[in-house]
């Protein structure tokens, strides 16, 4: 399980092909391999990645119109399910708009979400409750934080925020909302924790900065990969407010408020 993580993590977040094509990608496995667990669980990854939910619709019905470059990544999809080998006309599709290091990841790709299809499937292993059935979408759209930020002081330059304390978090993902804790320290620099009880993960949070009311730092989570998150907020009281980026797999909002001075 530990080796299959860590290829799976380095072809999310190592590779070259944009996040929009491996989604498209998979969920079209997916359909192929008739794998509701992986269809279930990249729908929410496609809407993160600004694949819509339309186009999830049009790709479970076969329907739709899609650039020249993604109808041949589909068409290299449908070959490999088909026959295991990609065929002359969609080689040469692919060629145009992809180099050759491009095809053999997408070829990598395939390959990788096929087999685990192929034991997600054999194992009999059920998706989530509330995920999407095979060939099924969901809807998705970004909270607007409810409190509008602002960040003026009377001598026209943004105000230093006060980070410090204990903060109530709500990340916002398609698959779900996640609640988190973080603490931040003022110490000669900007340090702390950010804490998800229901994962039983806790860790460092590192490159801390502060600028006017934006505040920013990187947390590295582990579970149940190695992945990095960047963190750009802006603090108004003890609102906070803001976009995180997971590497290799999109950027989100989470906002929340202070419940702990520090």
């Amino acid at each position: 399980m530990t080796a299959w993580l860590e290829f799976g993590a380095h072809l999310t977040t190592g590779g070259r092909i944009s996040m929009r094509t491996r989604e498209l990608l998979i969920l079209r496995v997916a359909l192929r391999s008739s794998c509701e667990y992986e269809w279930a669980n990249h729908v929410p990854g496609a809407l993160s990645v600004g694949i819509t939910a339309a186009e999830i619709a049009f790709l479970a019905k076969g329907t739709g119109s899609w650039p020249e470059a993604e109808t041949a990544v589909l068409d290299l999809v449908d070959d490999l399910c088909a026959d295991e080998c990609a065929s002359e006309k969609t080689w040469k599709r692919l060629s145009a708009t992809y180099d050759e290091g491009e095809i053999i990841e997408l070829l990598v790709l395939i390959g990788f979400y096929r087999m685990n299809a192929g034991f997600l499937n054999s194992l009999g292993v059920q998706s989530e409750p509330g995920r999407p059935r095979l060939g099924q979408g969901m809807s998705y759209k970004a909270p607007v934080p409810s409190q509008m930020l602002a960040s003026t002081s009377t001598a026209g330059a943004p105000a230093e925020a006060k980070p410090s304390g204990t903060w109530h978090l709500k990340f916002y993902h398609p698959a779900a909302t996640q609640e988190l804790q973080l603490v931040i320290v003022m110490r000669g620099g900007l340090s702390g924790s950010l804490t998800n009880e229901t994962a039983g993960i806790t860790v460092p949070i590192s490159e801390g900065k502060v600028h006017g009311h934006q505040v920013m730092f990187t947390t590295v989570m582990t579970k149940p990969y190695q992945v990095t998150i960047t963190w750009d907020g802006t603090i108004e009281g003890d609102f906070l407010a803001g976009t995180a980026k997971i590497s290799g797999v999109g950027s989100f909002p989470f906002d929340g408020t202070r419940i702990g001075e520090m």
